[in-house]
């Protein structure tokens, strides 16, 4: 067990009444459902009372629990600490544990691509040495803390994601995680029913500058328009910063994209001269692009560019975001294999389109004819252009619906393309 707090160190940090002295944990959890043998448990109240799990934290190894009222069904000799508010005490242990952490810290936010950016910048920075960062996407007022809460003893990097869905998230969770690097992986129309405009958006984004330490690195996409909204932070805040994008003038770039058996290829180009050819292990150019920001971060630490290039070769995106699921089915004596393209994690424009891009690429490793089909979900939070922006889609994907499927013949065995675009024609 590798321990990362002591009941006497967490106590000093907590406050609150310490029931037995003599324990130790290896990671703190707020979700008795996943929680790890020998973790802490710190009992939060929100939508629903953690206090009421905590016999279910117990039972799948919490080693102890921080807690604001003590439950009926607390075992007598299980150890506590009882304090008033659990949620600051998260945040006591995230502060002691950011101040305590000398290594370096990469903070990401963005519209779209924080999660992928992060698991691809992991990965790239585990061959380098240990890198902490959250397994899922901790990147609200409780998962950013408990990314922090958790940092290792022997942690050279930390990655830690900041999101928001109203005005005023970030910079304070941006100031928690005092990173000397920051990505603005995309500016674009997310969260808009809690903002008047994308401008108002982009600097809500911006304001992770906030946090970034004296001297640090900002490293921004300049795909969008608001390059100078963005530079007056750096500029303001005397910080550096690196561009990356599809656009030729920015500092780190990419051209000569192309897909081919499910991976995507494309030439890096540094300060506009092709440096060299890289690919993933997965489709869609927009990875390739979150491939742009992690990359950055390598150069900035002075790192091995090679070292680095070498495994995204296999790198392929999580549950939720682009990953695949074969399905084998037998129908009247027929083999039928079904590819599923899972982008359910979430919606909207910037993210639809990047998944109807993988939808055109895909391919199966056979020579057999195939349909592709979209199955297209709500997009939420857009705010009052929610049914513009809908309708533009239904618009979007029958527009592409007759570029991708017209030599998909047999998919016309079955129903016309009338029928087809009807089912996703908007109400």
């Amino acid at each position: 067990m590798s321990t990362i707090f002591s009941a006497e160190e967490l106590h000093s940090i907590v406050g609150g009444k310490l029931f037995k002295n003599d324990w130790l944990v290896s990671g703190i959890s707020i979700d008795s459902r996943t929680i790890q043998k020998n973790d802490l448990f710190i009992a939060l109240k929100a939508k629903r009372d953690g206090n009421d799990f905590i016999v279910s934290a117990i039972e799948n190894g919490a080693k102890a629990a921080i807690i604001n009222k003590i439950p009926k069904e607390l075992p007598k000799n299980f150890p506590f600490i009882l304090v008033n508010n659990s949620v600051e005490a998260l945040y006591s242990i995230a502060k002691y544990s950011r101040k305590k952490y000398k290594g370096r810290v990469i903070a990401i936010t963005g519209s779209v691509g924080k999660t992928s950016t992060k698991d691809i910048l992991t990965k790239m920075l585990s061959t380098f040495g240990v890198t902490h960062s959250s397994q899922k996407s901790f990147n609200n007022h409780l998962g950013v803390p408990l990314t922090l809460a958790n940092i290792p003893k022997n942690a050279d990097f930390v990655i830690c994601e900041i999101g928001m869905n109203s005005k005023g998230e970030i910079e304070p969770l941006s100031k928690l995680v005092a990173p000397d690097v920051a990505i603005i992986t995309n500016i674009s129309a997310a969260h808009l029913a809690s903002f008047k405009n994308i401008r108002e958006i982009a600097y809500e984004k911006a304001s992770i500058c906030f946090g970034l330490k004296k001297n640090g690195l900002l490293i921004f996409s300049v795909d969008n328009k608001f390059y100078e909204l963005v530079i007056n932070f750096v500029k303001e805040r005397k910080l550096k910063s690196v561009t990356f994008g599809y656009n030729e003038n920015a500092e780190i770039s990419i051209k000569n994209i192309s897909h081919f058996k499910n991976k995507s290829y494309g030439s890096l180009l540094i300060k506009n001269k092709v440096f060299t050819n890289f690919s993933i292990g997965a489709l869609g150019s927009h990875q390739l692009k979150n491939c742009l920001a992690a990359l950055a971060v390598i150069l900035s630490y002075d790192l091995s560019l090679e070292k680095a290039l070498k495994e995204l070769k296999d790198w392929v995106p999580r549950d939720g975001r682009g990953n695949f699921l074969d399905v084998n089915l037998k129908y009247k004596l027929k083999s039928i294999r079904i590819r599923v393209i899972d982008e359910s994690y979430n919606s909207n424009p910037t993210s639809l389109n990047a998944s109807l891009e993988i939808l055109k690429s895909v391919q199966f490793d056979t020579k057999k004819s195939s349909r592709k089909i979209a199955i297209l979900g709500d997009m939420l939070e857009l705010g009052v252009k929610e049914k513009e922006v809908h309708r533009f889609k239904y618009i979007f994907f029958r527009y592409y619906s007759l570029c991708w499927f017209f030599d998909e013949r047999t998919l016309f065995k079955t129903t016309t393309r009338k029928k087809r675009i009807a089912c996703f024609k908007p109400k």
